[in-house]
């Protein structure tokens, strides 16, 4: 069945959709005393205990029934989930004239209050299927941005790689051999990562990779003062959130000085956030070459779909340094995903 046709509900077991249901319910039952001269504080108070009851009764039923309703069409999910908050309706209203007002007992009012009270929550719930489907539209956006961001930068990773291994070969053969067996390590670990997201251990590892690569044939040109404090290795963090920045340092910063120089590289963890800091030198007489390539742009854009403002990318330069400093939200991979 296709998720076009399929029945969705909002997750009702959660805190904010179950408030969000009360609120609503509890402003129409306002409305509707409201239209009544004169205002009654009691008829207000019984028809929300009321209401409320019903709300939360059925939101109980449709949390627990919320799996099953899903495998549904549409139609048919939706006519179910009314059955249930028609049948909790009545029997709420029935135990309240049983309970409150049994001599007022009417049949004909007994089942015109509870259709009208039963039409009004499927009014409600319709409106947080709605609500639903628009999130879940969003979130596929936001999942194929992505994947076009990643396709983007997942090639120029390897062209640059290949770029590397070129230049070993004319020069040291057994290098370039080690270099290829070493981008194919690369690639096979992050061919099978098929989320947004990674342990941040295996970011760590992917850089350290890369370095190695440009390590072969930068030489002695290139130094890495690398520095970790981590209490969480598999914290997740976007995939390609680190390698593209350490492969910008190299890029403008270290291989076009003839000297080379080195690059910091900070992995640091708190409670709450993970940071990520590349500094490199610039040349004062290459002012073009800020180090500010795709991978940035690319790193910026990602942050911004996944995180929002909770995530930021800061750039700092200097006559003779550029550095970037990258704060994520912690979050476990699974939270991730």
């Amino acid at each position: 069945m296709s998720t076009k046709n399929a029945f969705v509900i909002p997750n009702l077991c959660q805190t904010v959709p179950l408030l969000l249901l009360i609120l609503v319910s509890e402003l129409c039952v306002l409305v509707w005393t409201l239209t009544e001269l004169p205002f009654s504080w009691a008829q207000l108070g019984l028809r929300s205990i009321t209401v409320q009851w019903i709300v939360l009764l059925s939101a109980a039923a449709l949390c627990q029934l919320r799996p099953l309703l899903s495998r549904f069409s549409l139609r048919t999910g939706w006519l179910l989930c009314f059955v249930v908050i028609l049948v909790t309706g009545l029997t709420v209203i029935g135990l309240g004239y049983w309970l409150v007002r049994p001599q007022a007992f009417s049949v004909g009012h007994f089942f015109r209050l509870g259709l009208a009270v039963s039409i009004l929550a499927a009014m409600v719930l319709r409106y947080f299927q709605i609500l639903q489907q628009v999130i879940e539209n969003n979130q596929a956006e936001v999942s194929s941005r992505l994947d076009a961001l990643q396709a983007r930068i997942k090639p120029h990773f390897l062209f640059n790689s290949l770029n590397t291994i070129s230049e070993l070969i004319a020069t040291r053969p057994q290098a370039a051999e080690d270099a290829v067996e070493n981008l194919s390590t690369l690639f096979r670990a992050n061919l099978r990562q098929t989320s947004s997201f990674c342990a941040l251990q295996q970011e760590i590892d992917l850089v350290k990779g890369y370095l190695e690569l440009e390590q072969w044939r930068l030489g002695e040109r290139l130094s890495v003062d690398w520095q970790e404090s981590l209490d969480d290795p598999s914290a997740a963090v976007p995939v390609l959130c680190l390698q593209p920045l350490v492969e910008n340092a190299i890029v403008h910063g270290i291989a076009p000085q003839p000297s080379g120089g080195c690059i910091r590289v900070s992995v640091l963890q708190s409670p709450r956030v993970t940071t990520l800091m590349v500094e490199n030198p610039i040349d004062p007489t290459r002012p073009g070459h800020t180090g500010h390539g795709v991978g940035l742009d690319n790193v910026r854009h990602r942050l911004s779909v996944l995180y929002g403002d909770a995530a930021r990318c800061q750039v700092e330069q200097s006559d003779r340094l550029y550095k970037v400093t990258v704060v994520l939200p912690r979050s476990s991979v699974q939270e991730g995903t």
